[in-house]
């Protein structure tokens, strides 16, 4: 297939992602908001609210609602990035590893941050390989300053089946 004839990259504007992903049913209902996002996508921060809907009989947030909550943003904020490049491609979080270090009866918030390294990176494996794979580390602190879970990420990305990679 020749350039002229692949599918354009879907690009959501900053606001788009921002209400796509407040609406989003499984954060949602888990009291998961993102409440900020870079213009650059490089950086967003998530709160996790402490409520009844997501609260366990010990009255700390539920595992799979923290969980939820390191689940799909770096994929997205880097599906977007390379949108925004003009680069169409599949993007998901591969595996998880959490650590959950102390039960926490607060809201929390979550930073998820990239690098130009990460890009970089990305770019250069996807150029290569047609595929990307990263851990990338995030937190989950309380609003007393305590990082309550721990966690490794690793982000997954390949080209979109039919579209070349030019990098």
């Amino acid at each position: 297939m020749s350039d002229r004839h692949q599918p354009r990259p879907l690009v959501l504007k900053n606001w788009q992602i921002l209400w796509m992903m407040r609406l989003f049913p499984p954060l949602l209902f888990n009291r998961i908001r993102l409440l900020s996002l870079s213009l650059d996508l490089m950086h967003c921060r998530v709160r996790i609210a402490h409520s009844v809907l997501n609260r366990n009989l010990q009255g700390s947030v539920f595992g799979g609602t923290l969980f939820s909550a390191f689940d799909p943003f770096l994929p997205v904020l880097m599906w977007q990035i390379f949108a925004r490049k003009g680069h169409k491609l599949e993007a998901w979080l591969k595996k998880a590893e959490i650590d959950y270090l102390k039960p926490s009866s607060t809201k929390m918030h979550i930073d998820f941050r990239l690098t130009d390294l990460d890009i970089e990176e990305a770019e250069h494996s996807l150029a290569q390989k047609g595929k990307f794979e990263k851990w990338l580390p995030a937190e989950a602190v309380d609003q007393n300053g305590i990082v309550c879970v721990q966690a490794r990420l690793l982000v997954y990305l390949r080209t979109y089946k039919g579209h070349s990679a030019h990098f």
